[in-house]
């Protein structure tokens, strides 16, 4: 089977020849819609699968450079909260000679000869600003870092290597705290993000397109606007814009890698599914005795009324039975009735029945209710 750009994602898998499509009247019959499938646009995820080597260390712990918390903050506002994402990948153009000219009445034609760079290629991603600036704190570390605002040179904030020892590159100065004393030589490498970007289908389950921006280079500092300031009694929400120098890249690896992070890490929902996470105001807390019946001082201290309008003795206490169905990729091995102890949970591994408190969703230390 012939490899293409879209080799390992989604392809067009229909048969046009059978139809006169447009040409021969538009209507919407099923017959019609198994030829005509119009891709549909604006679904589009990033993940920044590598950050910037010598800030990250520069905030982390001297372990895990991944989980400190500027660096997974930025990472996290750019993939779950982004306002928009624009790929600016200036497509190339395919060149062609000056031309064959010859015969009496000098007639000539081009020859294609090679597709012409692709300059100026851009990544831009908005994001709202949070309390305390976060993302400007991490996006204009990453430029001073590169080149100091005051000496223009290379400073990592101090992680840069100062001499030899040994064969070993040692930082001017060493740290006082007995932290990570990494040594990084001056190079791009260290410097450089890489983000995968990913246009879904509009089941949001299978990947239409993928590329890669590597080579990612903040272009300018971010949020200094946040110094103006005017009479007019108005006051915004700070949007950022993230732009980055890169250079994209498309091939069937990356349609690979885009098809498996869907699969895994793609967040999938139903409204059908939406838990309000109410259920202590109805039950007791989780941590505590969870009862069947409602047992809060918020609805009388879990005490029906005697009475009501039309004398049922049903009361005011609602009543309802349904079976939970999974929003993540393997289904359950059965089928779950809702207990007051769901009205507290998040279901993320219906297979094997783990959960997490609802109040607590960043919490490794899942539970197996049984």
């Amino acid at each position: 089977m012939a490899i293409s750009l879209q080799s390992g994602i989604r392809d067009y898998n229909g048969d046009l020849s059978k139809y006169t499509g447009i040409l021969g009247g538009l209507t919407p019959d099923i017959h019609t819609l198994r030829s005509l499938n119009p891709l549909t646009t604006n679904r589009v995820i990033c993940v920044m699968y590598r950050g910037p080597y010598f800030l990250m260390h520069y905030f982390g712990d001297g372990s895990n450079a991944y989980t400190n918390r500027p660096f997974a903050t930025y990472k996290k506002l750019i993939e779950y909260y982004n306002m928009g994402i624009q790929v600016n990948m200036n497509d190339a153009t395919l060149g062609m000679s000056q031309g064959l000219q010859g015969g009496f009445a000098g007639r000539s034609f081009n020859v294609p000869t090679t597709q012409n760079a692709q300059t100026g290629q851009t990544l831009r991603i908005t994001v709202p600003e949070l309390v305390g600036r976060p993302v400007s704190n991490f996006h204009n570390m990453w430029i001073d870092g590169i080149a100091d605002p005051i000496t223009g040179l290379t400073t990592y904030h101090g992680l840069v290597a100062g001499s030899y020892k040994d064969g070993t590159p040692q930082r001017i100065f060493s740290p006082p705290d007995g932290g990570s004393d990494m040594a990084l030589e001056p190079s791009p490498a260290w410097e450089v993000a890489e983000f995968l970007i990913i246009a879904l289908d509009r089941s949001g389950a299978r990947v239409e397109a993928a590329t890669m921006a590597l080579g990612c280079i903040p272009q300018n500092k971010i949020g200094n606007e946040i110094f103006q300031h005017n009479n007019n009694g108005q006051s915004d929400i700070q949007k950022l814009e993230l732009t980055f120098s890169c250079q994209y890249v498309q091939s069937a690896y990356v349609n690979d890698l885009a098809t498996r992070y869907v699969q895994q890490f793609a967040v999938f929902g139903n409204s059908l599914n939406f838990n309000p996470g109410a259920g202590d105001a109805f039950f007791k807390n989780e941590n505590g005795n969870v009862s069947d019946t409602i047992d809060t001082a918020m609805f009388n201290n879990g005490k029906r009324p005697v009475l009501d309008g039309v004398q049922s003795g049903v009361g005011n206490a609602p009543a309802f039975r349904a079976n939970n169905q999974s929003v993540t990729r393997e289904g359950f091995a059965h089928e779950h009735t809702i207990v007051p102890a769901d009205h507290s949970r998040i279901w993320n591994q219906p297979k094997t029945g783990t959960v997490t408190s609802i109040a607590d969703p960043y919490n490794t230390n899942v539970v197996n209710p049984g």
